[in-house]
């Protein structure tokens, strides 16, 4: 009788031994492979809807408004900025970028154009959120928004210095998000 339990016990244990292999490379393929890929498209699917969001959003409206506003600026300061592009040294180059960005705080004094400003740059924290948290496609976002992030960024930087200065302990992290974006894409 002894020679016959081995045979049962040994192929009693191939068969757990079967299914023990066949369970965990089922669980080795749904670990490895099919969670990360339904993750992936979780965040791809997330990034776009985040995306399109923005493209809805009242800070996207005041970014087209924005637009059209400073293209007055835009021609006054065209003389500055061939000055600044000619300029032989930095000390130079420095006075003139001073000069432009004094016409841009008193162009945007002049049109009330802060509260749009504001609300642009503010819209931004929302990206910079996503990617800290891991829940967005970096690359996605980057080729969807960054041409707008370093367009905005560039524009605003001395509006969002200047506010930095403020006494209001809201105002000294004020573009922190859009900052963050524009040397992240850079």
């Amino acid at each position: 009788m002894r020679p016959r339990t081995r045979g049962r016990s040994a192929a009693a244990f191939g068969c757990v031994a079967l299914v023990a292999t066949g369970g965990w490379g089922w669980g080795s393929f749904e670990h490895f492979v099919r969670v990360p890929a339904a993750q992936e498209t979780q965040r791809i699917a997330y990034t776009l809807d985040l995306v399109d969001r923005f493209y809805e959003m009242p800070a996207h409206d005041a970014y087209m408004r924005l637009s059209d506003d400073l293209k007055p600026w835009w021609s006054t300061i065209e003389p500055i900025q061939r000055e600044i592009a000619a300029a032989k040294d930095d000390e130079t180059r420095n006075v003139l970028i001073a000069k432009r960005d004094a016409s841009l705080d008193a162009f945007i004094r002049e049109k009330g154009l802060a509260p749009r400003i504001d609300l642009l740059v503010q819209s931004f924290d929302q990206f910079t959120r996503c990617l800290g948290l891991k829940i967005c496609d970096e690359n996605i976002l980057r080729g969807a928004i960054s041409i707008d992030v370093k367009r905005i960024y560039r524009t605003f930087r001395p509006y969002i210095l200047k506010r930095r200065e403020g006494t209001l302990v809201e105002d000294k992290e004020f573009g922190r998000d859009l900052e963050d974006l524009f040397f992240r894409f850079g």
